[in-house]
């Protein structure tokens, strides 16, 4: 039953490349009385600094402000998370906390949309606009699972339509919505009736206490999935394989986690380190028995030391072609 005590009046935005333009045009858009707090989270780190939350301020009717552990969470203003930190609601207030990172980023959509699942549930309007990749997905899943009204820009509109597209693909439910209506819609949402709020399903609360760096263990991720053959490209902690509905997801017992998609870029970034790192050691250690060998006087020793460190130069011709064919793919 909707009472008059559950209200829509929590907005949680997730964007990352594209966004600024798709951000400054929201902003300018939302009323300055709007009854509900807008909480965003950017993947731009330069998003965090100073300059560009002077930028942004100009554009807003609302105050703008860098998330603080412990601030209150008050309709009318807009709060941005901060570099290098999750940034989570809590029953009245947020939560900044340093744990892993997801999706490659930290601070991640997904932690505060979860959290948004966990504390506002009907009372909260997850919004997705532009972006690479999938951040989100899974956190605007969470949060359609516990009742939130999922928006997200057109993928027409946007400038980078992974992320809207992810998201629609995760969230049948979720409402595209061209960027000159979002204002207009969540307008129109906040301070509406909402249902009051049902239990939250145990693998919500789970990994957000995760994400928190509450609840990290073994046995947790046991029970959201199955273990996989990966391990984490991070740490190198074994994966689990968790099927959340559409999506494929992995987690690490220290907490990182990663979309299907997050988790082939992670690894193949570490492939390209890892490439480097043994064209380094290559190169010196070939360099180091050739230096060896010219100071031998024994002329079969330094003719074996010559055929080792021709060996190490034949396998660093090979590992620069493995990396140019991979640079050039």
């Amino acid at each position: 039953m909707i009472t008059m005590n559950h209200r829509t009046d929590t907005v949680v935005v997730g964007g990352s490349a594209g966004s600024f333009t798709a951000l400054r045009r929201l902003l300018a858009d939302l009323p300055e009385d709007l009854p509900a707090a807008i909480l965003i989270c950017q993947h731009f780190s330069s998003f965090g600094d100073g300059h560009a939350i002077d930028l942004l301020r100009k554009y807003s009717n609302m105050p703008v402000a860098l998330a603080e552990d412990g601030m209150d969470i008050r309709p009318g203003q807009v709060i941005f998370a901060r570099p290098d930190v999750h940034m989570m609601i809590g029953h009245d207030h947020l939560h900044l906390r340093r744990g892993a990172h997801e999706n490659n980023f930290r601070p991640a959509i997904d932690p505060l949309f979860r959290s948004a699942a966990v504390y506002r549930g009907p009372r909260a309007i997850g919004v997705i606009l532009s972006g690479l990749m999938d951040d989100g997905a899974a956190g605007a899943r969470a949060l359609q699972r516990t009742g939130g009204h999922i928006l997200v820009q057109s993928p027409d509109s946007a400038e980078f339509p992974d992320m809207p597209n992810a998201v629609l693909a995760a969230v049948p439910q979720a409402e595209p919505v061209a960027l000159q209506n979002l204002a207009a819609e969540i307008t129109s949402l906040a301070n509406t009736p909402a249902n009051p709020p049902e239990g939250v399903p145990w693998d919500i609360g789970i990994e957000l206490k995760i994400a928190g760096l509450e609840g990290a263990t073994m046995a947790n991720e046991s029970k959201l999935g199955e273990l996989s053959p990966y391990n984490c490209p991070h740490c190198n902690g074994v994966l689990w394989q968790i099927d959340d509905g559409p999506l494929t997801r992995f987690r690490c017992h220290t907490g990182h986690a990663y979309t299907m998609n997050s988790l082939n870029e992670s690894q193949d970034r570490a492939l390209d380190e890892s490439l480097f790192n043994a064209l380094r050691a290559h190169r010196g250690r070939s360099a180091l028995i050739r230096q060896m060998a010219e100071q031998i006087s024994s002329e079969d020793s330094r003719l074996r030391l010559e055929e080792r460190a021709a060996r190490y130069e034949e396998d660093t011709e090979r590992l620069e072609e493995i990396i140019k064919s991979r640079k050039a793919g």
